[in-house]
């Protein structure tokens, strides 16, 4: 059994394949490319890049929450730039304030009912890298998003 919400939130991130890692943001800074896309507002990193129908190798964005029940990301996506570098980039980086993880969906009621209620809202769930079978049972992965999905859990954000 999980000690913590966030010991559940990794259990729960790793059983549908996603890296996690805990650092603190120092160590976060260190390891990003300058090649990537980055979408930090915690540490006020924004990096944009040419992204083409053939997507991009790796994009580092922020998400707004992390449901540790099942492991689930929650990203405030209205920005199109940001849908695309999410679901166009082969590896999809994750950066989650320690702080921004909750038990339960519910937890964050408040939060969706003001997001959506926004003319152009659009809201991410995002659980693990993109997984999809045909007919006949066969997995395809990263068909209809990221092929590999890392959650970098940063503990002083």
């Amino acid at each position: 059994m999980p000690s913590s919400i966030v010991d559940q939130f990794i259990e729960k991130s790793a059983a549908v394949n996603s890296e996690n890692y805990l650092m603190s943001k120092n160590e976060l800074t260190k390891i990003i490319k300058p090649d990537s896309y980055a979408n930090i507002p915690a540490i006020n990193l924004y990096k944009d890049i040419q992204i083409e129908k053939n997507g991009i190798n790796k994009a580092f964005i922020q998400a707004d929450y992390g449901i540790a029940e099942t492991g689930t990301i929650v990203l405030n996506s209205t920005s199109e730039k940001l849908r695309m570098a999410s679901s166009l980039s082969e590896h999809l980086i994750i950066i989650l304030p320690e702080s921004s993880i909750v038990e339960k969906l519910y937890t964050i009621e408040k939060y969706l009912r003001e997001k959506t209620k926004q003319t152009n809202s659009y809201i991410a769930f995002i659980t693990g890298a993109s997984r999809t079978a045909d007919i006949e049972r066969v997995l395809t992965i990263g068909v209809h998003g990221p092929v590999k999905m890392s959650v970098f859990i940063i503990n002083d954000l």
